[in-house]
């Protein structure tokens, strides 16, 4: 079946990818799950991957978003399996969160047939899928979000050798609703008052449960998600003693990346490269 997709028409091959796009891989409450696949070419070898989780504040967006990304790490020889999830009109948290970690354990279980690296996996994602990313990784084993997840998952593993978060919304009790938008109020559902269940779904508050390093990537000109979020997360990651690199991009506004070639974006993607030569050691 045709899904709706923000970046039509990305090639399917060139001479550093080929690139399957909408792969269901499995069904929650009648909602496909699926991916967009960025397999890089030029080595049999299982390649390291990163699994992208997309932006569009809960309540929008989809695999495609990761057309920017994808094809720059298949040129780094690292594939990308860009993940779809459950959006707040579908199912409130922890849906999306309980998604994001059925895909991740799904693509390790999967790894042979993905022709990627079980062992090598790094999280990204972008605004909301920062989030995501960052709230599963921190919240890996606790039972009220995996309460979704198929039998077989149960026993897969979480680990990822590192997390990227651009832009993301850590500390969801600094809610800030208008008379047209509330995304946090849409993606926390009826318990959106709930000071427990507001912190359970707020990375900033586990942070002490970091494994991996993480990097954070924020633009100071950000008027949807303010750069002070990162700021907040980075600080409660160095208090636990955990390892979190931040980068601010001055002036920078969500979503730089519209602008792919613009100083923002090239020093974001500078950053990425690091971190993830760090954490991946060589791709190949």
């Amino acid at each position: 079946m045709p899904f709706p997709r923000q970046i039509p028409d990305i090639p399917a091959r060139t001479a550093h990818y080929t690139l399957r796009t909408d792969v269901v891989y499995d069904e929650v409450d009648g909602v496909p799950l699926r991916f967009d696949h960025y397999r890089p070419l030029g080595d049999d070898a299982p390649a390291p991957a990163v699994v992208f989780v997309h932006g569009g504040g809960w309540a929008f967006g989809d695999p495609s978003q990761a057309a920017g990304h994808g094809p720059i790490f298949a040129r780094r020889g690292i594939a990308t399996i860009s993940l779809s999830y459950r959006l707040a009109h579908e199912a409130p948290f922890p849906a999306a969160a309980s998604d994001v970690r059925r895909g991740l354990r799904w693509v390790r279980a999967n790894a042979g047939t993905l022709g990627v690296d079980p062992s090598r996996l790094v999280l990204l994602g972008l605004s909301a899928g920062a989030h995501l990313a960052m709230l599963v990784h921190l919240t890996a084993g606790l039972d009220v979000l995996e309460a979704d997840l198929p039998e077989a998952l149960r026993p897969i593993s979480e680990r990822v050798l590192g997390v990227i978060g651009h832009y993301g919304p850590y500390d969801l009790s600094r809610r800030r609703p208008t008379p047209d938008w509330d995304p946090i109020g849409a993606f926390l559902g009826a318990r959106v008052d709930d000071p427990a269940w507001v912190r359970l779904a707020s990375p900033v508050a586990h942070a002490r449960r970091a494994e991996a390093p993480i990097l954070l990537i924020h633009g100071t000109g950000d008027d949807v998600v303010s750069h002070r979020e990162s700021e907040r997360m980075h600080a409660a990651l160095e208090a636990a003693g955990k390892r979190s690199e931040l980068l601010l991009l001055d002036g920078a506004p969500h979503a730089f990346q519209m602008d792919w070639s613009g100083d923002a974006n090239r020093r974001a993607n500078a950053a990425m490269d690091r971190f993830l030569d760090d954490v991946l050691g060589s791709a190949r």
